[in-house]
């Protein structure tokens, strides 16, 4: 399998870590975050190369997905809680996907927003700037000061790189 993983790639992957929790007899919650809410919940991306989320109990979702990666031929690190260094305690999650033993949730449009905007890498071969645009349309934010409220929200703002309230700045207009 190639390393971008596209909606339907995600969602089998999730259902094969069902059936590996089901099989060792647990319950698990999964908060995604990042590229691949962009694919799943919003559709805004045709792929992403990895599952982003918070999940609990970690260490036993964590043995169960590398099950599958092993099983499905994908990274090891197909599902990973690298977006942990992000999580607003104040970020907001929407029931995405109920199955037998795993319930999965995803960022809700306002907080991938300022996730994307906290975590923004600009250049080539990041999706940051895209997704940040396609967020801000989403939720139709047309001024400067709008989105800024929606980052206060989750994070202060003086958490923000520069260059992301520089590049909202470019994006949107003031006043």
């Amino acid at each position: 399998m190639t390393s971008a993983l596209s909606k339907n790639d995600i969602l089998r992957l999730l259902g094969a870590l069902n059936e590996e929790l089901r099989t060792e007899g647990v319950k698990a919650h999964l908060h995604l975050a990042g590229g691949a809410v962009m694919c799943l919940a919003f559709g805004a991306r045709a792929s992403t190369r990895d599952v982003d989320g918070i999940f609990q109990p970690s260490a036993k979702v964590l043995d169960a997905a590398l099950r599958v990666a092993s099983r499905e031929n994908v990274p090891d690190a197909w599902l990973n809680d690298a977006v942990k260094g992000y999580v607003s305690d104040r970020g907001t999650f929407d029931p995405f996907l109920e199955m037998s033993n795993l319930k999965v949730f995803c960022a809700s449009a306002e907080y991938m927003l300022a996730m994307k905007c906290l975590a923004m890498r600009i250049g080539e071969g990041y999706h940051d700037e895209a997704d940040v645009r396609y967020l801000l349309r989403n939720l139709d934010v047309r001024r400067v000061e709008d989105a800024e409220e929606i980052l206060r929200k989750y994070y202060p703002l003086d958490e923000f790189p520069r260059t992301a309230l520089d590049a909202l700045r470019e994006l949107l207009p003031s006043g």
